[in-house]
């Protein structure tokens, strides 16, 4: 049983609610009330947008009346004046946040022993069954990524896995893409050497929220893949070094990329480790080689080479590392906002296929899938 309101109380311009639990009282405006009414002559019943003009309000707005209904599920309000009638379910009130999460998720950071349970689905259930499909972003959220398995070797089968989730990104790289070490781009990516740890996008306002990743030929020795948590990373920075953690919070790291052939100079700055208005961590986002030139005054770049050479040791430490060579027939689709990936040289034919999804697409499609099975969102 959910949330349930025993009493009210009209205080002023405010209501007090008092909960059928040990839950504090909650005091609300009465603007903020009559502003989120969701009556149908208020918010759209279909678009649920906002119909009420906030700013016509009345600003001796009162309460002619406010009471308890179904045994405490619902919060009746009649609005002095007009005599409009305002409801309001308690759950949807007792949810309420200054800070409210655009996605909650309980995340678990992970470091080498993850590949003893390697969330995957299979392709099979994945294509048909928006359980499955449900299964495996909830698995994305939490860890950080998670492989759909026994895909066909085929770039139709990329796509449809791409596009079962959300539309494509189009970047500098174009939407889908599908290549070898045949430098089409100005980016290590599309060579055969080493790629260190990494995250996509570090020249980029709004870097990719998700990477998807399909090798459709591996006729090659070497090439094995990496992916570690930059999450669990900052948890040990944050906990070991909390100094380094906070310089790679708060100095803004300029990444670009460089293409004249093709016009392209693009240039972004963010932290390392970005945080949210409450101090929590949202996004991980470093790329060493795509890092541009800056300075700081003496003391603090010093500070800043010491926390990123920690940074960097740890990402390198097989402890931390999950170790795979992608293989046809393994989809993998990570969080680049979280997830590093690298990428050991290789000598041979590799063709790799992929793309990048919105943050905000995969997180609206993981949602509405929640609120299919009747969960809250």
């Amino acid at each position: 049983m959910g949330a349930t309101l025993s009493g009210v109380v009209v205080r002023g311009r405010e209501l007090e609610l008092v909960w059928s639990d040990h839950r504090p009282g909650s005091v609300l405006p009465l603007l903020w009330l009559r502003d989120n009414c969701q009556a149908p002559e208020s918010q759209h019943p279909e678009t649920r947008q906002r119909l009420v003009d906030t700013f016509r309000i009345p600003a001796d707005l009162a309460a002619a009346s406010a009471t308890i209904e179904d045994g405490g599920r619902t919060l009746r309000v009649e609005w002095s004046g007009d005599g409009h009638i305002s409801r309001f379910s308690a759950q949807f009130l007792a949810a309420l946040r200054s800070n409210p999460e655009t996605l909650p998720v309980a995340r678990t950071t992970w470091d080498r022993a993850i590949a003893s349970a390697v969330p995957h689905v299979s392709y099979e259930g994945f294509m048909a069954e928006d359980g499955v499909l449900k299964e495996h972003l909830e698995a994305v959220a939490r860890y950080g990524f998670c492989f759909v398995e026994a895909v066909p070797g085929t770039p139709e089968a990329t796509r449809a896995v791409a596009t079962r989730i959300a539309y494509i990104r189009e970047t500098i790289f174009g939407g889908y893409w599908d290549f070898t070490a045949n430098m089409e781009h100005k980016d290590t990516a599309y060579t055969s050497m080493a790629i260190g740890p990494h995250t996509d996008g570090t020249y980029s306002f709004d870097a990719p929220g998700y990477q998807m990743f399909h090798c459709l030929a591996a006729d090659c020795t070497g090439g094995e893949n990496m992916l570690i948590d930059g999450f669990r990373v900052a948890e040990v920075m944050q906990r070991d070094d909390p100094a380094a953690y906070r310089v790679l919070t708060e100095v803004a790291i300029p990444g670009q990329y460089l293409d004249y052939s093709r016009g392209v100079h693009l240039m972004a700055r963010r932290p390392l480790f970005r945080l949210d208005d409450s101090g929590q961590l949202v996004q991980v986002s470093y790329n060493n080689l795509d890092r541009a030139p800056f300075v700081l005054d003496p003391e603090c770049q010093l500070a800043f080479y010491r926390a990123l050479a920690t940074f960097d040791r740890l990402c390198n430490d097989p402890a931390l590392q999950y170790r795979r060579r992608l293989l046809p027939g393994s989809v993998l689709l990570f969080d680049n906002w979280r997830v590093l990936h690298s990428r050991d040289a290789y000598k041979g034919y590799r063709r790799l296929a992929g793309v990048y999804l919105n943050k905000e697409d995969v997180e609206s499609r993981l949602r509405f899938l929640r609120v299919q099975a009747g969960e809250a969102v």
